[in-house]
C-alpha cells in the first residue's frame, strides 16, 4: 500500500538560477547531485516531514533522448510535472495495482551520484497513462537518508516544514478522485501519507496540462498564508500557509 508523498518534480531550465530564485523564496537548497542515466541532474528543497521538492534540469537541453519518465516532451516548460509515492516493497505495490487494473511500467533500476561522489541507488514503478495525474514510484535500495537530507537542511528562513496539499489538474476529477483513492487505499479520501490529494478542473493555462498543479505548504509559524511568485518559482504554484493547531 502506497502510504506517502516522496517527492515532487519540478522541471527548470537553469538549475542554478533556480536554486538562487528558490533561497530567496526563502528555501534552503541542497545540491543533488547527477542522474545515473547521464541525462539530468538536481538540487533538493528537503521538509520536516520527509518530503522534498526536487528542481531537476537536463544535461544537454539539445540532447533529444529523454529519460523513462518522459521529462524531455515537457521541455522547454518549466513548472510542477511529476511527483513521487514512497514504497516499502515495490513488488507488492505493483501486484497490488495491476490487479486493480493500472497498468504497471517496471521496475527498473535508478540512481544518482552525489556531490561527494557518493552513489545512491533505488528502483522506480510507473503507472501507464496518457497524463501525470498518477504518481510514480519508488523504493530506495541504499538508506533513505542519503537520498532525501535531513536535519539542518530542512531548516528554511520562511519556515516550511512539509508538503500538506497537492492539486492535480484533470479533464475528469469525479473520475481522478476515485482512482486515486484507489490507488492509495484510501477511499474516501484521497491521500498519501499527511498530504491531501485534490483533483481540480484542468484549466487552458496550465502549463504542463494534466497533472501536479499547485501545493500548499505547511509553515510553522503562525499567521501565514500567502502565494508565492510563480515567475521566481519557475512556474510552480506554491502556498504557504500556517498549519491549524
Amino acid at each position: 500500500m502506497l502510504i506517502r508523498l516522496d517527492h515532487l518534480v519540478l522541471l527548470v531550465r537553469d538549475l542554478e538560477l533556480a536554486s538562487a530564485d528558490y533561497e530567496s523564496l526563502g528555501f534552503a537548497v541542497t545540491p543533488g547531485g547527477e542522474h545515473a542515466d547521464g541525462l539530468t541532474r538536481n538540487a533538493l528543497v528537503p521538509f520536516q516531514d520527509g518530503t522534498y521538492l526536487e528542481l531537476v534540469s537536463f544535461l544537454d537541453p539539445e540532447d533529444p533522448t529523454d529519460n523513462v519518465w518522459g521529462w524531455r516532451g515537457l521541455y522547454p516548460r518549466e513548472g510542477l510535472i511529476d511527483y513521487c509515492a514512497g514504497s516499502d516493497d515495490l513488488d507488492a505495490d505493483a501486484r497490488r495495482l495491476t490487479s486493480l487494473g493500472f497498468g504497471v511500467e517496471g521496475p527498473d533500476d535508478g540512481g544518482r551520484r552525489l556531490p561527494d561522489g557518493t552513489n545512491i541507488r533505488w528502483r522506480s514503478a510507473r503507472i501507464r497513462q496518457e497524463d501525470r495525474i498518477f504518481p510514480f514510484l519508488i523504493e530506495d535500495l541504499t538508506p533513505r537518508d542519503l537520498r532525501v537530507p535531513g536535519g539542518p537542511e530542512t531548516r528554511h528562513p520562511n519556515s516550511a516544514i512539509g508538503v500538506s496539499h497537492l492539486e492535480i489538474s484533470t479533464p475528469d476529477k469525479e473520475s481522478a478522485a476515485s482512482e486515486l483513492a484507489a490507488l492509495a487505499d484510501t477511499a474516501p479520501l484521497v491521500r498519501l501519507g499527511s498530504c491531501t490529494l485534490q483533483p481540480v478542473d484542468a484549466r487552458d493555462d496550465d502549463a504542463q496540462g494534466p497533472g501536479p498543479s499547485a501545493l500548499e505548504l505547511a509553515v510553522g509559524d503562525p499567521g501565514i498564508s500567502r502565494e508565492l511568485d510563480p515567475a521566481v518559482a519557475h512556474g510552480a504554484g506554491l502556498r504557504l500557509r500556517s498549519r491549524v493547531g
